[in-house]
């Protein structure tokens, strides 16, 4: 079938997404194997997911704002407490993902002078997924490849992941049922030497996993909104 002239949009329809979960550092810093028993997991929202050659939202006071490409697993049966070895069972497929974060309100520092935790993980627009997922595919050493603009700035294998998919699976379902659906991204492997995360508008971010195909989506400053001077956090609540 020729799909040249197609507009591929989410190989996941959202409205039965039950949960967007991630894990962050899952790739150690070179010549460093850190250990992580328990792996830093964040959540975001099913509104977050967003396709392939589609604009992500920067907000205009957002001085922070990173890109993280990576695996993403999608479950494809409902289980709790699963074994690692029994993991892969559960996997309908995978697919390529970049987590978009503004990393200073990540970490609260200002309190409620800046947006908290769940914003800074969960904007509209900031869950991509490529257009397809791959079943049967080995995931344990693929090739992740990060570019911005052209230039790359990242580039990992999931072999080198602190904790791999199938211990993520099986780490997560000891707390929390998994349900078809469910989307896993992998963590994104560290910067290469003179590269930054920090993204501005018009930046262009391309994620390769050679054997799935290529993610590009390119940040585009969303309205000021209730901040028109794109500076102060602040709101009066309406009384």
């Amino acid at each position: 079938m020729d799909l040249s002239g197609a507009n591929l949009l989410l190989p996941l329809d959202p409205s039965r997404v039950s949960k967007v979960i991630g894990v962050a550092g899952n790739f150690p810093p070179p010549g460093d194997r850190t250990d992580a028993p328990h792996p830093r997991w964040f959540a975001k929202l099913p509104t977050s997911l967003n396709p392939h050659d589609a604009t992500v939202d920067l907000p205009p006071f957002a001085e922070n704002f990173n890109f993280e490409g990576e695996l993403v697993i999608v479950i494809g049966k409902a289980g709790r407490h699963i074994s690692i070895e029994d993991a892969p069972g559960y996997v309908f497929g995978v697919t390529i993902g970049n987590d978009w974060s503004e990393n200073t309100w990540y970490y609260e520092q200002a309190g409620v002078e800046e947006p908290s935790r769940q914003i800074a993980k969960s904007l509209d627009t900031w869950a991509c997924l490529y257009t397809t997922i791959v079943s049967g595919l080995d995931y344990s050493d693929l090739p992740i490849k990060i570019r911005v603009n052209g230039v790359p700035t990242s580039e990992g294998r999931t072999s080198e992941m602190i904790n791999r998919p199938d211990w993520l699976i099986a780490y997560f379902s000891q707390f929390v049922t998994l349900l078809p659906g469910d989307v896993i991204y992998t963590g994104t492997p560290v910067l290469l030497p003179d590269t930054s995360r920090v993204m501005k508008d018009g930046d262009e971010v391309e994620v390769e996993i050679p054997p799935i195909g290529v993610l590009r989506n390119r940040v585009v400053a969303m309205d000021a909104g209730l901040f028109p001077d794109g500076s102060s956090m602040k709101i009066r609540s309406a009384r």
